[in-house]
């Protein structure tokens, strides 16, 4: 094979490259909730599952944030208040609150409370922003949508992994 040929062929896997990571990228679902007053994404492969807000059994001698256990159907989860944990500000519970679970793969069965759910977007809907400031290592990044809102990408692994989180006890 000749330079020339070597080179095009490069070239020719480049963008093939470049074209799947755009499709792959067109076609992630994400879901829209709210933090506290923030507009937050997640990624749908994350979740397993979105639920109005269940009996809580509180759990004593734990983080402010940690507000207890929850039953879902023979299955127990710790449930976090991602407002309190992320912005020190309790979440009201109101007929919009939810909880999603995490999905297994995840390592941890937990449950998260949003303030309320805006739906399931396409990844794709949204500008990545590439000169934000939020640094925390929670946010995977900033998106703007159309009527230019800003919004976060919770990493949930990393949130999971992070030991202030992994110690709910006081």
């Amino acid at each position: 094979m000749t330079i020339n040929a070597m080179s095009e062929r490069q070239s020719s896997l480049t963008e093939q490259i470049n074209k799947r990571v755009q499709e792959t990228s067109a076609t992630i679902p994400v879901l829209g909730i709210t933090i506290s007053e923030d507009r937050w994404l997640i990624p749908m492969s994350n979740i397993s599952e979105i639920l109005p807000v269940p009996k809580i059994t509180p759990v004593f001698l734990t983080q402010p944030w940690f507000l207890g256990v929850i039953n879902v159907r023979g299955n127990v989860y710790g449930l976090c208040d991602l407002s309190h944990y992320l912005d020190n500000t309790s979440t009201c519970i109101s007929a919009k609150t939810r909880v999603f679970l995490t999905i297994p793969r995840l390592g941890v069965s937990y449950a998260m409370l949003a303030g309320s759910v805006l739906g399931i977007r396409n990844l794709m809907e949204f500008v990545p922003q590439s000169d934000h400031e939020d640094k925390r290592p929670v946010v995977a990044g900033i998106y703007k949508d159309r009527q230019d809102r800003l919004w976060r990408m919770l990493n949930l692994p990393a949130l999971l992994q992070l030991e202030s989180f992994q110690r709910a006890g006081s």
